[in-house]
């Protein structure tokens, strides 16, 4: 009986890597060719391809503080960095970042920097809805459901003063206003002409305060601030425009994340530094 050996492409890679006469050691990370009979053969020897990684790498983004001490606590070592970017509201930990070199030579404490952890602080719903509108005038209609939507958000007047002015404001929809006074006391007096099917109706006023004390959360992670919105107003051609402007709130949101680097801080035991790491 004669049996007839297969030629497998196993074989042939063996004979192509006899041929290279390899003077190198094939290292995990490349990918390798090599050219037999007229053919090029490749040999995949990147990380995916591996039982398991060389290393950890990769990118990982979380979007609460206990989230991020979590993933550090796991991961991190003594030599990891953490960044803040202060304007853009997000932490960086390059958790693989480059060894001391006091007792390592320049090889042994460079590092590939490429398993980075971010933090990029969730702003609440109620902060965004008081950002958006800020020093923006609207109808005075739409003006009011906002403030009566938001009411939960304002400390000062008390609710039920809101709640009168906002009712105010929303039964008076056929008036022409005609002038605003500035009060001792800071608020403003709009005096209106009510309008009639016959034309013009009896003179009214309303008082408006000059500010709300808001109370506002800037993000998840953050404690409560108290912030002063100042009422803006224009009447053109009787109509009426409101608005407000809220005073230091990008202070406010600056200072919230600086609240919450102090509690990262305070946590893991390291310094946060204020920049941007280098891309990993």
């Amino acid at each position: 009986m004669t049996t007839t050996a297969t030629r497998t492409e196993n074989d042939a890679l063996i004979e192509a890597l006899q041929e290279a006469q390899l003077t190198e050691r094939l290292e995990p990370g490349g990918i390798y060719a090599f050219k037999h009979d007229n053919h090029v053969t490749t040999i995949d020897l990147l990380d995916r391809n591996l039982e398991h990684p060389r290393r950890k790498t990769g990118t990982v983004h979380v979007e609460d503080a206990a989230s991020f001490l979590t993933y550090y606590k796991k991961h991190a070592d003594p030599y990891s960095e953490t960044y803040v970017n202060i304007d853009a509201g997000t932490i960086t930990a390059v958790l693989n970042a480059h060894c001391e070199t006091e007792n390592l030579d320049a090889d042994a404490s460079a590092r590939w920097g490429d398993h980075q952890l971010i933090l990029t602080l969730a702003e609440t719903d109620a902060w965004k809805r008081w950002t958006y509108h800020d020093r923006k005038l609207i109808r005075q209609a739409d003006f009011a459901d906002f403030i009566d939507d938001n009411r939960a958000d304002i400390r000062k007047p008390t609710a039920a003063d809101m709640l009168e002015l906002v009712q105010h404001f929303q039964t008076q929809t056929r008036v022409t206003f005609n002038s605003a006074t500035v009060l001792a006391n800071g608020n403003k007096r709009l005096v209106f002409t009510e309008e009639t099917d016959a034309g013009a109706g009896a003179k009214g006023q309303i008082e408006v305060p000059g500010q709300l004390e808001l109370g506002l959360t800037p993000f998840d992670d953050s404690e409560p601030y108290v912030v002063t919105a100042r009422f803006r107003y224009r009447i053109q051609g009787g109509a009426l425009q409101m608005g407000y402007l809220l005073d230091n709130a990008d202070s406010v949101r600056r200072d919230a994340v600086k609240q919450v680097v102090t509690h990262l801080q305070e946590e893991l035991g390291v310094v946060i530094m204020r920049g941007t790491p280098a891309a990993g």
